[in-house]
């Protein structure tokens, strides 16, 4: 009896040691959504490269040309400090952003010169290689143009929520 209890206290010993072992590591912290990203089938065709300098993510996301157009480009920072950052290039040029990175999970508050809000909730999967990015967007223009908004500028008040997600290339 004694050595049954011994042995049962033993390997109860050992399970607790080796379960740190078996837990999945997440990538925390903005590290974590560095590389090079291409957007997962059902989103919107895209790729996204994500750079950290210093406390900020830039992203520059690359979109084929749709209806014949051209390709676009896309520059935005993401600050991961609580700190807000202002945008200095393309269509993004004036826009301010506020964002924090708790965990998995960058939270960051996006507007644009002309008004319009973004809401963006980055998660990163456990693994490191795939991220999910829901996005709430507010005050934009309805699409088609020159439809009757009934917000500041003629833009539209209703959100509207986009989810993308994205497998790591590198």
């Amino acid at each position: 009896m004694k050595r049954l209890i011994f042995s049962a206290t033993v390997l109860t010993i050992l399970m607790i040691i080796a379960l740190p072992v078996a837990r999945p590591v997440f990538a925390q912290g903005p590290e974590g959504f560095v590389g090079n990203w291409k957007s997962d089938p059902g989103t919107p065709t895209m790729t996204r490269k994500l750079a950290l300098d210093g406390k900020i993510i830039v992203m520059t996301e690359l979109q084929p040309g749709r209806n014949g157009g051209p390709e676009l480009t896309i520059i935005r920072k993401y600050p991961t400090d609580g700190s807000e950052v202002t945008m200095d290039t393309g269509m993004w040029k004036g826009a301010t952003a506020t964002g924090k990175m708790e965990g998995n999970v960058l939270t960051c508050d996006t507007t644009m010169a002309n008004g319009a809000k973004f809401h963006d909730v980055w998660t990163l999967a456990a693994d490191g290689k795939h991220y999910t990015n829901d996005m709430v967007i507010t005050g934009m223009r309805p699409r088609g143009g020159g439809g009757q908004g009934s917000g500041q500028n003629g833009n539209s008040s209703a959100p509207r929520t986009v989810k993308f997600s994205f497998t790591k290339q590198d």
